[in-house]
């Protein structure tokens, strides 16, 4: 029997909404925090047709029919080959995916899940069974049974409680808006490159998100973070620059960098609370994996917590993380026209 009966979830993404849901449909008094900080930059995200299972689960699965995301027709690879291959999504029995606007889609899910309150977490203290939460700008304390760390890759809970980050890969994200030169290209595009990988995904509004991967200190060295730089290196790519439009770039925004390796908790769970999402552990954006997992996570946890069953939970994460590092090893290694450059040599040199 689950002895829980107030939750407080901080973080208002993906994993803690989709926590809370689960957690209100099980009866529990639920808290969701947003922790006061700039939104994350994600204009547009792939969810694959296997998600919906999860959004009816959520009881979502309507609003999202009617929510205006696009559907893919599937996706060029440029991988290992010099030659393109294409994977239709009409080969997938459960449909297309989905390439959303990420903003449109967590706003749903909030909704859903309840109006959080702006606050910043700044103290954690557990006496006995009952944790108090302090926050700044003179926000009153509150008391609650369990904490849920859904803060992403900034863990802020677990990074209060002492538990340490193990960090696999140090890859970074470097990405714009652009317009979309061809809206009738339905497909999204995925290419190596030496130094790394670009992929370019279109997203609602006749916009295409143009991202290059590589090591933060590959993009250091190059300068790869500055407009100028980025573009160059777009342009001399096969497929990625023409898809997006080179050398006529309309650009949308600004370009932004975020850390995009694979990294995970020391440890998932403990008394009172537990970690969820990119807070648990965040994966590599070649997976395709992270906003599935975020939802399918967060309804894990949401039962786990109204179950009782946390130490099933943790044990469970830790599997599907190691699992996911013996699957990404894979698809790295099937890359192999670029030997002796440091990004390849780096991932193909992995025990």
């Amino acid at each position: 029997m689950a002895l829980t009966r107030t939750v407080a979830v901080l973080g208002c993404g993906p994993s803690g909404t989709a926590t809370a849901i689960t957690m209100t449909h099980a009866g529990l008094d639920v808290i969701l925090i947003d922790p006061d900080r700039a939104p994350d930059w994600e204009p547009g995200e792939g969810l694959p047709a296997v998600a919906a299972g999860a959004l009816r689960t959520l009881g979502v699965w309507p609003a999202f029919q009617t929510a205006g995301h696009l559907r893919s027709s599937g996706f060029l690879s440029c991988w290992g080959s010099d030659e393109p291959a294409f994977r239709s999504a009409m080969l997938d029995p459960r449909g297309p995916s989905w390439q959303l606007d990420r903003a449109r889609f967590v706003r749903m899910l909030r909704t859903a899940a309840g109006s959080p309150a702006a606050r910043r977490l700044t103290g954690a203290r557990r006496d006995g069974s009952v944790w108090t939460m302090s926050f700044a700008d003179d926000n009153p304390p509150i008391t609650v049974d369990f904490v849920v760390d859904a803060t992403g890759r900034g863990s802020v809970l677990a990074r209060l409680l002492n538990v340490h980050r193990r960090v696999d890969s140090r890859l970074v994200g470097i990405a714009a808006v652009l317009a979309n030169p061809d809206p009738a290209d339905a497909a999204n595009l995925l290419e190596a490159v030496p130094y790394g990988w670009w992929y370019v995904s279109r997203v609602p509004g006749d916009r295409l998100v143009v991202a290059l991967f590589t090591d933060a200190s590959i993009a250091g060295r190059d300068r790869l973070t500055a407009l100028e730089s980025w573009t160059l290196m777009l342009g001399a790519t096969r497929r990625a620059g023409r898809r997006a439009g080179w050398p006529r770039l309309r650009m949308l925004s600004a370009l932004h960098t975020a850390a995009s390796g694979s990294s995970a908790l020391e440890r998932f769970a403990g008394p009172g609370w537990l970690a969820v999402g990119d807070a648990a552990c965040a994966h590599d954006p070649l997976s395709a994996r992270g906003l599935h997992d975020a939802l399918t996570g967060g309804i894990a946890a949401g039962e786990a917590i109204a179950g009782g069953s946390i130490d099933d939970y943790a044990s469970d994460v830790a599997a599907g993380y190691h699992r996911y590092l013996t699957e990404l090893d894979w698809y790295y290694r099937q890359e192999t026209r670029f030997p002796g450059t440091p990004f390849w040599t780096a991932r193909q040199s992995q025990s």
